[in-house]
C-alpha cells in the first residue's frame, strides 16, 4: 500500500514565492509613490503659503507709497523708486492704518522708508525683516527667491483730460496733461518721465522649493521674469512657482 505524503511539491513552492514576491514589490512601489507624492504636495504647499504671503505684504505696503496727512501737501517726487533687486517706497504714517515690514503701525505722523529686496542668499526682505527666509543649510521645507522683478506703470497721456478726472498739474485751459491711467510698464523711468507720473507697480516673484524630489522632472528649463531660462533648472528635482500682481497706487 502506497502513503500519500503530506506537503508541497518544488513548483508549488517556486510559484508561491513568486506571487509573494510580485505582491512585496507592488507594495513597495505604492509606497514609494505615496511618499513621492506627500513630499510633492508639501512642496508645493509651502510654495503657495510664502508666496501669497509675500504678495499680500506687498500689496499693502507699496500702495501706501506717497501718503501724506495732508491731501493738499505734494507728493515726494522720491515716493518711490526701483532699487537694486527690489524698491524703494516713503509715506507719511497716520498711526492707525498704514504699517511697517513688521506688519506693525508706526506712530502718526513719523515719516517711512522701507526698501523691499531680494538677497544674495534667496531672501525676500523689507527692512530688516525675512519675508521669505530659506533655511541656511539650504536644505529645509522653506522657499527660496530665485528672481523678483519690479516694473512701473507710467502715465503718459493723453493731454487734455478733465480736471476732475485727470493727474498732473492744471494747464491754462483747465484741463490736466494726463489721465491717470499706467500707458506702459518699465524699469527704469523714461527721460522726462518722473515718479509722479507711475500709477501702478507690478511684481513677479519666482520662488523655488528647498527640499528635491527625485521623482520630479521637468520636460524644460524653468525662466525667470523676463523669460529667460534659469540655469540648471531642468534637472535640478525642484518645484519652482511664480507669483505675479499688479498694485495701483492710491496716493496720488
Amino acid at each position: 500500500m502506497s502513503m500519500r505524503k503530506n506537503g508541497f511539491s518544488l513548483i508549488e513552492l517556486m510559484i508561491a514565492i513568486t506571487i509573494s514576491m510580485v505582491g512585496l514589490i507592488a507594495v513597495g512601489n505604492n509606497y514609494t509613490s505615496s511618499r513621492h507624492t506627500y513630499k510633492l504636495q508639501s512642496m508645493q504647499s509651502a510654495l503657495t503659503e510664502e508666496g501669497l504671503y509675500a504678495l499680500s505684504m506687498m500689496q499693502r505696503v507699496i500702495s501706501q507709497a506717497g501718503f501724506r496727512q495732508s491731501p493738499a501737501q505734494e507728493i515726494a517726487a522720491d515716493h518711490i523708486a526701483i532699487s537694486a533687486n527690489g524698491l524703494t517706497l516713503k509715506f507719511e504714517a497716520d498711526g492707525t492704518n498704514l504699517i511697517g515690514c513688521n506688519g506693525a503701525v508706526p506712530a502718526a505722523a513719523a515719516a517711512q522708508t522701507l526698501v523691499i529686496k531680494k538677497t544674495s542668499d534667496g531672501k525676500l526682505q523689507c527692512g530688516a525683516i525675512d519675508w521669505i527666509a530659506p533655511a541656511v543649510s539650504g536644505t529645509g521645507n522653506s522657499s527660496e527667491v530665485v528672481d523678483f522683478q519690479v516694473k512701473f506703470g507710467i502715465d503718459t497721456g493723453p493731454t487734455g483730460t478733465i480736471a476732475n478726472f485727470g493727474c498732473g498739474v492744471t494747464l491754462g485751459d483747465g484741463t490736466k496733461p494726463r489721465d491717470c491711467i499706467a500707458d506702459s510698464y518699465v524699469t527704469a523711468l523714461p527721460t522726462g518721465v518722473t515718479a509722479d507720473q507711475i500709477m501702478a507697480v507690478k511684481l513677479c516673484l519666482l520662488l523655488r522649493s528647498e527640499a528635491s524630489d527625485s521623482s520630479l522632472v521637468k520636460a524644460a528649463a524653468v525662466k525667470n521674469c523676463s523669460g529667460v531660462d534659469v540655469a540648471n533648472t531642468q534637472s535640478d528635482h525642484k518645484l519652482y512657482r511664480v507669483f505675479r500682481t499688479t498694485i495701483l497706487l492710491k496716493n496720488r
